[in-house]
């Protein structure tokens, strides 16, 4: 009698995490027909959304700020180890004037980092900046203070580190100090 009480506990515990399976699946799809037919504002970013309960840890582990010649910019939330590539997916691909050489699509993005996307023909003050992530060691040597020895430890830090995240990251090169990066930092982008 104990044997057969013992298995008929075993069997609600399994009918209850059948009925807790079930229920998050009906969930999830009745969000997604939400979704769409009720379609979602193009000025909003996209959100990673979650395959199983072991990716919930991973997922939305960091967020990026797409800009610039994308279909929607916005902040997205990425994997630990996303690729530039899939950010650009999920803010609906680059528009038609992007400038799809001006990034490298197979690089890893950080956490907290903004990424631009500028144009092609873009006439704006940018495309007389020097950019940190493309520019040659004559290039940078052609900044104010910066000369051939310094230009290419930049260019050394950049290969060394992939690329530069932001601006600031300058600060971190051998030789760049407060007052000269405050003398170059509106002279030079990403």
């Amino acid at each position: 009698m104990e044997w057969l009480k013992t298995q008929l506990a075993l069997a609600k515990s399994g009918e209850r995490s059948a009925r807790k399976k079930l229920i998050v699946t009906a969930v999830l799809l009745v969000t997604i027909v939400v979704l769409i037919f009720t379609g979602q504002s193009s000025s909003e970013p996209v959100v990673v959304a979650a395959k199983s309960n072991a990716d919930v840890a991973s997922v939305g582990s960091g967020f990026i700020h797409v800009s610039g010649a994308v279909m929607h910019p916005g902040v997205y939330a990425i994997d630990t180890g996303a690729r530039l590539f899939e950010v650009i997916a999920l803010a609906g691909g680059f528009t038609k004037s992007a400038d799809q050489s001006s990034v490298n699509l197979a690089r890893v993005v950080v956490d907290g980092e903004q990424i631009l996307i500028s144009s092609n023909g873009d006439s704006s003050s940018n495309d007389s900046l020097i950019h940190l992530n493309r520019a040659t060691a004559s290039e940078l040597d052609s900044l104010p203070g910066i000369g051939p020895t310094l230009s290419q430890r930049i260019v050394d830090w950049r290969e060394a580190n992939g690329s530069f995240k932001a601006v600031e990251d300058l600060r971190s090169v051998a030789g760049i100090g407060d007052r000269l990066f405050a003398g170059i930092r509106t002279l030079v982008t990403l």
